[in-house]
């Protein structure tokens, strides 16, 4: 089995790489990959500290990085990269607006708006969080919710999950929620380019997650035809078995490569476990054999 979707604490992940190592090997992956957000400092760290004791598979290196597309955000899947090299780039590219700069950003921007709907939140300098691993759409979202006389103040769909609060108010350009991010994200041009010339394969990461995509098909084969996109992640924890076969025929009849990962965080996303997801994924080695040697 194969798990090659994996977050640590050097990005937004709960567990340390030594833990997230200790527990492929305990349950038995042939194939993993730490992926975490911009940035590729696991591997140092199991190069320093000489974590491969702990795993005796075969682990990939892996990055995942955000990109711009038509003012939305996707995320992209690196592997077999030469690590060095893509955490230059993100250093460059980052450097005068770290994750923490743009979530504060975010934070303040959407703590205001709720003040304006009239919701009852925390002082905003006493919410606790971490600037540099918590993403700002989370922190508030619960802030919001932690308090009950909020939800007449919201729509009900807003209330009802954040997935419909992130997707149906955040990325739709005419809600007073949407934040233009193309001024702090690259373009997925330049994320495929960055990925190749660090010599590794490009994929398309959970491409169903995007609820903000109505027709998820036509988002497929607009992104396959316009970029060049090596393969695309077929199975992940919130993929249906419906979805899971229509990305998988995709891939057959384009010529395209397969991955799959749970998408592993850790505490930070319950029920998502380590190679096995929601309990619905089972990966074969061989889809990662195609391509990684």
């Amino acid at each position: 089995m194969i798990d090659i979707h994996i977050h640590t604490t050097h990005s937004d992940g709960t567990k340390t790489v030594e833990e997230v190592l200790k527990q492929a090997e305990k349950i038995g992956l042939d194939y993993i990959s730490i992926t975490d957000h911009e940035n590729c400092r696991a591997y140092q760290e199991i190069e320093e500290k000489n974590l491969k004791q702990y795993y005796h598979g075969t682990l990939i290196p892996g990055v995942e990085l955000k990109g711009v597309y038509k003012g939305k955000i996707i995320d992209i899947l690196g592997y077999g990269i030469d690590v060095d090299k893509i955490q230059q780039w993100s250093d460059d590219f980052y450097k005068d607006k770290t994750h923490a700069q743009i979530q504060t950003k975010y934070l303040k921007k959407r703590y205001e708006i709720f003040q304006q709907m009239g919701c009852t939140l925390t002082p905003y300098e006493e919410i606790k969080w971490d600037p540099n691993h918590d993403w700002a759409n989370i922190i508030i979202y619960d802030e919001v919710k932690s308090h009950p006389e909020n939800q007449e103040k919201c729509p009900e769909d807003l209330w009802e999950s954040f997935n419909h609060y992130k997707y149906n108010y955040c990325y739709q350009e005419d809600n007073i929620f949407y934040i233009d991010k193309s001024e702090d994200f690259p373009t997925i041009e330049e994320v495929i380019k960055q990925i190749h010339n660090a010599g590794g394969l490009v994929f398309l990461a959970h491409i169903y997650v995007y609820h903000w995509a109505k027709d998820k098909k036509a988002l497929i084969d607009d992104l396959i035809n316009h970029y060049d996109f090596d393969g695309i992640e077929c199975y992940y924890s919130e993929f249906s078995e419906e979805q899971i076969q229509y990305v998988l025929e995709v891939c057959q009849k384009r010529g395209l490569y397969r991955s799959g990962g749970c998408d592993y965080h850790g505490d930070k996303k319950p029920g998502i476990e380590l190679g096995v997801g929601r309990g619905n994924l089972k990966i074969p080695n061989e889809i990662v054999e195609e391509w990684y040697k």
